[in-house]
């Protein structure tokens, strides 16, 4: 097995990649997933195209008959994610629908060890890494600041079609451009 994913390595991981991991684990992933429908039927076939991309890419191994066991460093990566309470976060949506993921995000969420960051693309690529507070408040700000400004989506032939949405925890809210989004991230991750 390859053991390119230590904890402070950037780890690349697909959205198909993340549902077969969380399979493993017994337990789904609880933020949106931009390349997978939330049906039983698409969330199974990502299980198994993610876990033949695993094994392929040797992110996991699996010996003969037994269950398919994922490097050490990535499975923590993805369990922080499943065990944590404190996220916070950024995201695209249709304006007609804010609670709907649709484009690029980046959330974060607290460990005993500091802060597990995912910056995903729209394409449903996953980059995690851990980071300090001031690292998740630059990669939020990243996508918040923007929005604020009015030019996150300045290059879409209809702009006024999306929003970008601020979630904290369970509470979500659409950047209004009054800047009270990106207070809310620096509160919430430096008090």
């Amino acid at each position: 097995m390859k053991d390119t994913a230590a904890m402070d390595d950037t780890v690349l991981l697909t959205d198909d990649e993340i549902v077969a991991l969380c399979a493993i684990d017994g337990r789904p992933w609880p933020l949106g997933l931009i390349t997978v429908e939330p049906t039983p039927v698409e969330v199974s076939r990502a299980g198994m195209r993610g876990m033949r991309s695993l094994l392929v890419r040797q992110y996991a191994t699996q010996a003969d008959g037994a269950a398919p066991q994922p490097n050490a460093a990535i499975a923590r990566f993805v369990t922080s994610f499943l065990d944590s309470r404190r996220r916070v976060g950024a995201y695209v949506a249709p304006v007609t629908d804010p609670a709907t993921l649709s484009g690029a995000s980046v959330t974060a969420v607290q460990t005993e060890d500091g802060w597990v960051l995912d910056s995903a693309t729209a394409a449903g690529v996953h980059a995690l890494r851990s980071t300090s507070a001031e690292g998740v408040a630059e990669a939020v700000l990243a996508l918040v600041g923007p929005a604020e400004e009015g030019t996150l989506f300045a290059g879409e032939p209809d702009p006024s079609r999306w929003a970008c949405v601020v979630a904290v925890d369970a509470d979500q809210s659409v950047v209004t451009g009054d800047g009270s989004a990106a207070a809310r991230v620096r509160e919430t991750l430096t008090g």
